[in-house]
C-alpha cells in the first residue's frame, strides 16, 4: 500500500493537473470574449454550450468521449499506456495519446464554470466609473480590458482553486473508472470492492492531500491578484 498509493496519487495529478491547464487557458479567455461582447453569434454560441456542459455530469461526458474514440479511433479509449509497451519519445507520446479523452472529460466542464464566472466578472468589472471613464480618454477598448480590468476579474477565479480541485477529485473518480485510468479513483473502487478498510483510508488521505494544495495554490493565486487579501 505504501509504494501503490503514491504511483496512483501521481497518476491522478497528471490528469488533474493538466484538466486544470487546459480548462484555464480557454476558458478564461472565451469569459473575457462573453463578458466583453455580450451580442453576437460567437458570444452566444460559447454561453450556450458552457451551460450545456456544466448541466452534464463527468459521467455522462466521459462515456460520450469515450464512444467517439471508439467510433473514430483516433484515440485510445482505455488504460494509461499501450500493450506493446514503447519507449523513450514513443512512450511519452502514447502516454499524451491515453491521457486526450480523460482530461478533456475532466476539463470541459471545468471550462465551461471558468467561462461563466469570468465573463460575470468582466462584465463587472467593465461597468465600473474608472474602467468607463478610462475608455472616454480615448483610450483602446482591448487594452484596457487586458491590461486593468482582466487583473480585478480575475479574483472570483483565484478564489474558488481550492474548491476545483475538490471538484476534480470528485470528477476524476469516474473518469478513471469509464476510461481505466489508473489512478485513485480506480483504486478506491478497488479497495471497496475488496473492503480493504486501510486502503480505503490510505486512498482519502491522499486525496485530501490534494485539497490542502489545492487550497494553498488558491491562496497564492489570490494574493499575486489581490495583494490586498493578505493585508
Amino acid at each position: 500500500m505504501i509504494d501503490l498509493i503514491p504511483e496512483r496519487a501521481a497518476n491522478s495529478a497528471v490528469l488533474a493537473l493538466s484538466a486544470l491547464f487546459l480548462a484555464t487557458i480557454v476558458g478564461l479567455p472565451l469569459g473575457i470574449l462573453t463578458g466583453t461582447y455580450r451580442g453576437g453569434a460567437l458570444p452566444g454560441a460559447v454561453r450556450a454550450v458552457s451551460v450545456l456542459l456544466l448541466s452534464m455530469p463527468p459521467l455522462l461526458t466521459s462515456l460520450l468521449l469515450v464512444f467517439l474514440a471508439a467510433r473514430t479511433g483516433w484515440f485510445p479509449i482505455g488504460g494509461m499506456r499501450s500493450i506493446d509497451g514503447a519507449s523513450g519519445g514513443g512512450a511519452a507520446l502514447d502516454l499524451l495519446r491515453h491521457m486526450v479523452v480523460p482530461v478533456l472529460a475532466l476539463a470541459m466542464p471545468l471550462t465551461a464554470m471558468f467561462e461563466r464566472l469570468q465573463a460575470q466578472a468582466i462584465s463587472e468589472v467593465v461597468d465600473q466609473p474608472y474602467v468607463l471613464a478610462t475608455l472616454a480618454r480615448g483610450v483602446p477598448r482591448a487594452r484596457v480590458i487586458w491590461r486593468d480590468a482582466l487583473k480585478a476579474a480575475l479574483r472570483p477565479i483565484a478564489s474558488i482553486y481550492g474548491i476545483v480541485v475538490g471538484t476534480l477529485l470528485s470528477g476524476s473518480f469516474a473518469v478513471e473508472i469509464i476510461t481505466s485510468w489508473p489512478g485513485l479513483g480506480r483504486l478506491m473502487l478497488d479497495a471497496l470492492r475488496a473492503r480493504d478498510v486501510y486502503l480505503v483510508a490510505g486512498c482519502a488521505a491522499a486525496g485530501s492531500v490534494f485539497l490542502a494544495a489545492g487550497t494553498l495554490l488558491s491562496d497564492a493565486a489570490l494574493a499575486v491578484v489581490d495583494p490586498r487579501s493578505t493585508e
